[in-house]
């Protein structure tokens, strides 16, 4: 995984994390439903589902099992099954254990199909990273979180604060945060002698 990709798809994750639990699994499962509703995706609905950790049960056993095959391998006969949606807490914390590559082929690849028509952007593919789609989808996920850093009037932010008036050195602030046309953009800058 490129180092680019690594740091958009842990921004995503960090922007999905950051919602609270009921704007996070409302999220999670409004992606779901855009894929459900178009046939010939609901096939990768199932897969999707237990990438998210969904489980099947069995309504004769009440066993839960992770996948198809450990089913039908468990309990051939088995012909009432349901799918058991995880909590939103254990959502939270499977999303949050994703390492950035499973992150990015799991979830950013869900955001991927739900948001597919050049809605938010190319979302990543074969031929795309889909930078542009990732910066979208933070951008999107960050106008619903309830935790939400103010964006200030630059001339309010100093980004040079000068430390001797008779020299020339200058200690640049570490973070600063540009807002326009509803998107955010942060930026780390150095420090300066």
């Amino acid at each position: 995984m490129k180092l680019k990709t690594k740091l958009y798809s842990d921004a995503v994750k960090d922007a999905l994390l950051s919602l609270s639990d009921i704007e996070f699994y409302n999220t999670i499962h409004h992606w779901l439903e855009r894929i459900s509703q178009n046939s010939w995706k609901a096939e990768l609905l199932d897969e999707i589902q237990f990438a998210l950790d969904y489980k099947l049960e069995s309504s004769e056993t009440l066993q839960s099992y992770k996948n198809w095959d450990e089913l039908m391998y468990a309990e051939p006969d088995c012909e009432n099954v349901h799918l058991i949606a995880p909590s939103p807490l254990k959502l939270r914390r499977h999303l949050d254990q994703m390492d950035s590559h499973s992150f990015y082929h799991n979830i950013i690849y869900l955001a991927g199909i739900a948001y597919e028509g050049g809605q938010m952007g190319e979302p990543p593919n074969t031929y795309c990273d889909g930078y542009k789609f990732m910066e979208n989808l933070i951008a999107n996920l960050r106008r619903n979180s309830p935790y939400q850093e103010r964006n200030y009037h630059p001339e309010i932010l100093p980004i040079m604060n000068q430390i001797q008036p008779n020299e020339r050195f200058f200690q640049i602030s570490e973070h600063w945060r540009s807002y326009r046309g509803g998107k955010v953009t942060d930026f780390v800058l150095l420090t300066s002698n």
